[in-house]
């Protein structure tokens, strides 16, 4: 029998990502606890193509199988390997009520109802921009955490290529901050923000198109206190979107927000994401919860690369695909980064694949 090394490798030849021996622990605890291949990559916290990658490295030495409804078993071999190994089944303590954040979305449940009725008739995420929107109990979340940070009352906040979530509505609707640009490639979302703080007379918000590839006119550099984005995933991404991001903020102490993923990303590439934050653009980083950010299944799923290497072809059934949220601080010295960027691999690696 393989050992966990050996099928580490096995599978990183299959996945063409980088893998080791604790990422097949991790499956197979997962499969301990589940057979749904979706749910085993949230519990396995692995980028799709690596999870994919061990599960049918192990399928070829007779650890598993995929039954006719599509679930994997772990075979009476596998499981006598798991036990020989003390591989235990996964286990998750985190709050149910809050759902793992920290910060119930109900502590403002009149932000959250007012937000849930003027987004009824949102525009739906669509592939072209990489877009995938989290569930409004996220998007509340988000606004109270960085309320509670002490980010929101009076700041002038910049939120920039992520409004698929309509987190710029909603730190709008707070009425608490001293002003809210909000900017996306996407008419669709800029005319949407627009309407709505028209409609409610909010003066002091407002939403442009712009794409994120493009460096910022001079006047939007050092001008906010803070900024939010969810960045696409590869480093070209990563750049445009937070090296923007810092760019624009006014002085040292501002403060920024985003995602990033263990679906799209390896802690590999997390390690490159927090280089950069730290060396090349001076930054702290001062928080990172896990699977902060939920977001809602894509109707494009099975038009991605996701849907094409994963083993099964069953759709994800439940939230699956999950981001932490960081905040990071910036520090005197900062440096502020705002050269043009390629198109080229700006949305999709090895690595990722929900695009």
């Amino acid at each position: 029998m393989k050992t966990l090394v050996e099928l580490a490798q096995k599978a990183r030849e299959i996945s063409g990502v980088r893998i080791y021996k604790k990422n097949v622990e991790a499956v197979l605890s997962a499969l301990l606890k589940s057979g749904d291949f979706w749910e085993v990559v949230d519990m396995a916290d692995l980028p799709v193509p690596a999870a994919s990658g061990i599960v049918r490295a192990l399928q070829e030495e007779g650890l598993l199988f995929i039954d006719d409804e599509e679930n994997i078993r772990l075979t009476q071999k596998g499981l006598d390997m798991v036990r020989e190994l003390g591989i235990e089944t996964f286990v998750d303590y985190s709050c149910r009520a809050c759902e793992g954040r920290g910060i119930p979305f109900y502590a403002h449940i009149d932000l959250y109802r007012e937000f849930l009725q003027l987004t009824k008739d949102r525009p739906k995420a669509i592939r072209d921009y990489d877009q995938g929107s989290v569930t409004p109990e996220t998007t509340i979340a988000r606004v109270l955490f960085i309320d509670s940070r002490g980010d929101l009352r009076n700041k002038d906040i910049l939120v920039l290529g992520a409004e698929d979530d309509l987190t710029g509505l909603a730190v709008a609707l707070t009425r608490k901050a001293k002003s809210v640009l909000v900017i996306d490639i996407d008419k669709r979302l800029i005319d949407f923000d627009n309407r709505v703080f028209k409609e409610l007379g909010i003066d002091n918000a407002e939403a442009k198109v712009w794409d994120l590839r493009n460096p910022f006119p001079k006047d939007m550099l050092g001008r906010f206190d803070v900024f939010v984005s969810d960045p696409p995933e590869t480093l070209p991404a990563f750049r445009a979107f937070i090296g923007r991001g810092i760019a624009t903020l006014r002085e040292e102490g501002g403060v920024g927000y985003f995602g990033l993923t263990l679906r799209d990303s390896s802690v590999f590439r997390w390690r490159d994401f927090q280089i950069s934050l730290t060396s090349e653009f001076g930054v702290a980083i001062t928080d990172i919860l896990q699977d902060f950010n939920h977001y809602i299944t894509w109707d494009y799923h099975t038009e991605t690369k996701a849907a094409e290497v994963a083993p099964v072809k069953r759709e994800p059934k439940t939230i699956w695909y999950k981001s932490a949220w960081y905040r990071v601080e910036v520090l005197p010295g900062f440096k502020r980064w705002n050269e043009p960027i390629s198109d080229d691999v700006f949305y999709l690696d090895e690595e990722g694949s929900t695009t």
